[in-house]
């Protein structure tokens, strides 16, 4: 038989300064982190803003070559913390895109190994293991929860601690804007004039447990993935992959479509993403019904996180479910994609939600998604 997940601990840094409390209260308070570019400033790129993490967040100056370890730790401390939980079998699964390229863009040491990162976070933390190290593009956060939830499901581990990072450097802005891919400005997403993504630095952290007593009363209840495989960036036209693995996490976690209150999306802004995700999801929900649950998108006030962006987003649909609240998505005008994805400008209360389906996407066609209970 396989084992219940819970979430036992959270933490995160982010635009809006560090700790989980000051990203959730940020998003649902309607803010956005994305303010005129300072640390990135000199880099070129063609927007003029990004979700950098504030200098004051970390409460000591951090050289830039340890930026994203050092952020990464940040949120892992916090998620432990939270946890109280200390035992020797607590291993690190860590998601980032890119991890650590001060080797290539800055004179450090660094140069784009995940494995690399994972062990100098797991050092900064003290932790004896690094049991992985995953990325599979902005969809790695969502990877890396369900590799170690499948691992304390099947009582291979007790607990894990999950952490998703990235932080901005030359060649991550350069590669965006060398696809034509970000907005001059605040990004739009499901807009219909919505031009590109907005980029941010984050980290987010999660610890996951089998012992329900240790927990906060959420479950990870279930995960599913899917690939399009039909471009190197673009996905499919039709939404399939991300439609499959929406309908993959439901039906791992025993559910129907209808058991889904609310709806966390990928939502990046450019054209492509929005109207495929718009398409695919409809597709999916609209069988079983017309629309989808209440969704929203939170990357026009974090920015695009990459590799964090699943833990981090993680954490946001989570917080829908204990704040009963649906966030506005900023930025949103008048909707430019399929109708039948229920996205709406203003913050909407909910009554008696207890799950959240959340999704992400990236590069190379990897879709993921996970199912939350309250």
């Amino acid at each position: 038989m396989k084992r219940e997940v819970w979430i036992a601990g959270r933490g995160a840094i982010s635009g809006f300064g560090a700790g989980h409390a000051a990203l959730v209260d940020g998003v649902f308070a309607g803010r956005t982190a994305l303010q005129p570019r300072q640390r990135t400033a000199g880099f070129p790129a063609p927007t003029s803003v990004a979700g950098e993490i504030p200098a004051a967040a970390f409460g000591s100056s951090v050289p830039e070559t340890e930026l994203i370890g050092h952020a990464g730790a940040v949120a892992g401390r916090e998620a432990l913390a939270d946890a109280g939980i200390h035992s020797d079998d607590i291993g690190l699964f860590l998601a980032s895109t890119k991890a650590d390229l001060a080797g290539i863009t800055m004179a450090g040491d660094g140069y784009g190994s995940p494995l690399r990162l994972a062990q100098d976070v797991a050092r900064r933390l003290e932790l004896a293991k690094v049991h992985s190290a995953i990325s599979a593009a902005c969809a790695s956060g969502l990877v890396a929860l369900a590799m170690a939830a499948r691992r304390i499901a099947a009582g291979e581990l007790e607990h894990a601690l999950v952490v998703g990072v990235d932080v901005l450097n030359e060649f991550i802005l350069r590669g965006f804007g060398g696809m034509h891919a970000l907005d001059p400005e605040v990004c739009r997403p499901f807009d219909r004039s919505r031009r590109g993504v907005s980029l941010g630095d984050g980290a987010g952290a999660i610890v996951l447990t089998a012992d329900r007593s240790q927990s906060q009363g959420v479950r990870l209840r279930g995960y599913g993935g899917a690939n399009d495989g039909c471009h190197v960036t673009g996905p499919d036209y039709e939404g399939r992959g991300v439609g499959l693995a929406a309908a993959r996490a439901v039906a791992h976690a025993g559910l129907e479509l209808n058991d889904i209150d609310v709806l966390h999306l990928h939502g990046t802004g450019t054209r492509a993403n929005d109207e495929t995700e718009a398409i695919g999801l409809g597709n999916l929900f609209g069988a079983a019904g017309g629309r989808t649950p209440p969704a929203f998108g939170t990357k026009s006030q974090t920015g695009h996180t990459l590799g964090a962006a699943g833990t981090i987003e993680a954490l946001l649909a989570i917080a829908a479910l204990e704040r009963q609240s649906v966030p506005g998505n900023v930025g949103l005008e008048e909707l430019g994609v399929d109708p039948r994805l229920d996205v709406q400008r203003e913050p909407r209360a909910l009554s008696g939600a207890r799950r959240v389906l959340k999704v992400a996407s990236g590069f190379g066609g990897v879709q993921a998604a996970a199912v939350f209970e309250l």
